[in-house]
């Protein structure tokens, strides 16, 4: 369970695939993180998101939004992260336009590398992983280990 020190301060329900409204690259790392919002955005709001975009630079951690602009209640980014933190799991289930393969640790597009087919067969979800990172010791993170119950695969007499 998460402590509230290291809750974010969105509602839990907003931080789901289905929120993502868009993407954001960090001014120092350069990695990629996640726009959500609970709702789509109008043509005026959506103007007024690509006007903060273009006059503030953003960095991990940090808000998108002046404290006194409006879109700040509506539109959100997760601030319990920093440049160190890997690539939001969410980001690869997402299929919003400007979506494409960025390396798990990294957020390097260029040099993935293709998982071995051992964990192919083992994972459910393997992210991308970068040859730099490999260089750095850095080995392909997982998710979903795939269950093999050999009784589970037999029919059983009735």
């Amino acid at each position: 369970m998460q402590s509230q020190a290291n809750a974010e301060p969105i509602p839990k329900s907003i931080l789901v695939v289905g929120k993502i409204r868009g993407y954001i690259d960090c001014e120092d790392c350069k990695k990629r993180r996640c726009v959500y919002s609970d709702k789509f955005l109008n043509s005026d709001e959506q103007q007024d998101f690509q006007q903060v975009l273009e006059s503030y630079s953003y960095s991990c951690g940090a808000p998108i939004f002046p404290d006194d602009h409006y879109l700040k209640e509506v539109v959100f980014v997760r601030t319990r992260v920093n440049c160190d933190s890997p690539i939001e799991v969410l980001y690869y289930s997402s299929r919003k336009s400007g979506n494409y393969p960025i390396c798990y640790y990294c957020g390097e597009s260029e040099g993935l590398v293709a998982p071995p087919e051992s964990l192919k067969q083992r994972f459910k979800q393997i992210y991308p992983l970068c040859e730099m990172c490999i260089e750095n010791r850095k080995g392909f993170h997982t998710k979903g280990e795939i269950k093999t119950n050999g009784r589970a695969s037999k029919r059983r007499k009735t």
